[in-house]
C-alpha cells in the first residue's frame, strides 16, 4: 500500500513539473492554439454574447413589447386547432388531452390521430371523441404506420383552424399557451411560432436533468437570441404553432429524419417570419436512459445534416433568400459539422504529441466550461417562470460540460454515416414513408 501511494506522488510531482516546464517554456499563441479547437474562437462567443445580452436587454426593458396587439388579436378567438399525433402513446395520450381541455378557448379543434399503435392509445383517447371534446382518427392500413410527417399531413387535411399547432402526445401545456402560441400572428407576416420547451421529468435520472440544463441554455437563451436577431431556424415539431396559409403554400410535411427543421425552413424561403414566444411553455419528458437519449440525438444529427446541408443547401444563396438565413445555416455548419471533425482530430493529434499535457488542457477546459455554464444558466434562470425547480438543477451544470463532450462523439458518428449515407433509412420513418420521398 505503501508502495502504491508512492507511486502515485511520484506521478503527481512529475505532472506538476511537466506543466511548470510547459508554462516556462511555452509562448501565449501555443496555449491559444492548445485551447482554440475546444473552446476560444468557437464555443465561448456562442455561449457568452446571446447571455449577456438578453441579460442587459432585460434589465434596461429593451425586450419586445407587443402584449397590447396579442391581446387585440387573440380577443378576436381565431380559429385554432391542435394536432396531436402519436404512436403507441397509451401512457400519455390521455393527460396531453386532459392539458388541452384546460385550456379552455371557445374556438379550439383538438384533433387526436392514432398512428397504427400497437398498444391501447386509441382506447385511451376514444373518451374524450366520445364527449365530442376531440375528433379522433385511427390510421388501421394494412401497411402500419404512416410516420409523424404523413400522419400530420392527414391531421392538417382534417382540421379546419386558421392556426395551427402541432404538440407531441406526451407534452403538457401552460394554461395561457394559446394567448402566447396564438398571439404572435397580429403580424400577418409571421408564418410560425417556436414554443418554449422544458423537461417535465427531469427528477427521474440524471440524464433528464443534463436534458433539462441544456433546454434552458438552448431554447430558453439561444433560441430568444434567435428570435431577436430574425434568424430563428426551427420550430419544433413537438410544440409549434403555424398559419394554414404558410402550410398550404408548399404542401406541410415531408418525410423527413428532422421534419420539424425541415418544415421552417421551407416557411422561411417562401417569406415568412418566424418568432420564438417564450412564455408560451410546453412541458414534455425527456429520454430517461443513455440508449434512448443518444438513439434521439443520433436521429437528430443525421436528419439535421441531411436537411440543412443538403436539402436546404441553396438557402446559403443570400441573395436569393434572407441573409440572415445564409449566415445562420453558415454558423450552424461551423459549430456542428466543422468543429466536431476538428475537435476529433485535435484530441488525435494531442494524444500523439502531448498526451500528459492534454489531461491538464482537458480539465483546465472543462472548468472554464463549467464558469461558463453556470453564468449562462443563471442567467436563464432570470427569465424562467419555474424558478425555484430549476435552480435545484445548479449541481448539474458541474456535469455538463462532460454531457456535451460526450455528445460530440455521438454527432461525429452521426456525421460519418450520413456523409457515406450509411443506414439512410432511419427507423424512425416506416419503409412506406421512404419511398415516398426523395432521398438527399
Amino acid at each position: 500500500m505503501t508502495d502504491l501511494l508512492n507511486h502515485m506522488l511520484f506521478a503527481l510531482v512529475d505532472f506538476r513539473h511537466l506543466i511548470e516546464g510547459q508554462f516556462a517554456t511555452r509562448a501565449l499563441w501555443e496555449w491559444i492554439l492548445f485551447f482554440m479547437p475546444v473552446f476560444i474562437f468557437g464555443e465561448f462567443p456562442r455561449y457568452i454574447f446571446p447571455a449577456v445580452f438578453l441579460l442587459i436587454a432585460k434589465v434596461a426593458d429593451r425586450l419586445p413589447h407587443d402584449e397590447r396587439e396579442k391581446t387585440t388579436f387573440f380577443a378576436t378567438t381565431p380559429s385554432v386547432s391542435v394536432l396531436l399525433v402519436g404512436y403507441n402513446e397509451e401512457a400519455s395520450v390521455a393527460n396531453a388531452i386532459r392539458s388541452l381541455l384546460e385550456l379552455e378557448y371557445p374556438n379550439l379543434e383538438i384533433i387526436v390521430i392514432d398512428d397504427n399503435s400497437e398498444d391501447r392509445m386509441y382506447e385511451e383517447a376514444r373518451p374524450f371523441a366520445d364527449r365530442g371534446q376531440v375528433k379522433l382518427y385511427r390510421n388501421s392500413a394494412a401497411t402500419g404506420r404512416s410516420g409523424r410527417p404523413t400522419a400530420s399531413n392527414m391531421a392538417l387535411c382534417l382540421s379546419s383552424g386558421d392556426y395551427i399547432v402541432s404538440v407531441d402526445a406526451d407534452t403538457s401545456f401552460d394554461r395561457d399557451m394559446l394567448f402566447h402560441m396564438i398571439g404572435p400572428f397580429y403580424d400577418p407576416k409571421v408564418g410560425a411560432v417556436a414554443g418554449n420547451i422544458k423537461v417535465r421529468n427531469l427528477g427521474v435520472s440524471v440524464w433528464t436533468r443534463l436534458q433539462a440544463v441544456e433546454y434552458a441554455l438552448s431554447i430558453t437563451i439561444w433560441k430568444q437570441w434567435l428570435g431577436l436577431l430574425g434568424m430563428g431556424m426551427q420550430v419544433s415539431g413537438a410544440f409549434g404553432a403555424f398559419r394554414r396559409e404558410a402550410l398550404l403554400s408548399f404542401g406541410a410535411w415531408d418525410p423527413e429524419l428532422a421534419e420539424d427543421a425541415d418544415l421552417t425552413l421551407k416557411i422561411k424561403k417562401v417569406g415568412w417570419k418566424i418568432v420564438f414566444e417564450p412564455a408560451a411553455i410546453a412541458m414534455t419528458n425527456a429520454p430517461e436512459t443513455w440508449r434512448v437519449l443518444r438513439g434521439q440525438r443520433f436521429r437528430w444529427d443525421k436528419g439535421g445534416f441531411r436537411t440543412y446541408f443538403r436539402k436546404h443547401a441553396d438557402i446559403l444563396k443570400f441573395w436569393q433568400y434572407d441573409w440572415r438565413n445564409a449566415f445562420e445555416i453558415s454558423m450552424e455548419f461551423f459549430f456542428t459539422v466543422f468543429l466536431t471533425f476538428v475537435y476529433a482530430l485535435y484530441l488525435v493529434l494531442m494524444l500523439w504529441y502531448y498526451p500528459r499535457l492534454l489531461i491538464f488542457v482537458w480539465c483546465l477546459a472543462y472548468l472554464i466550461y463549467v464558469g461558463v455554464t453556470l453564468f449562462c444558466f443563471s442567467i436563464s434562470l432570470v427569465f424562467s417562470e419555474r424558478r425555484s425547480q430549476e435552480l435545484a438543477l445548479l449541481p448539474t451544470v458541474f456535469l455538463f460540460p462532460g454531457y456535451k463532450a460526450l455528445f460530440r462523439w455521438v454527432r461525429f458518428g452521426a456525421l460519418m454515416l450520413e456523409f457515406f449515407r450509411i443506414n439512410y433509412q432511419e427507423g424512425y420513418l416506416p419503409e412506406s414513408a421512404w419511398r415516398n420521398t426523395k432521398k438527399w
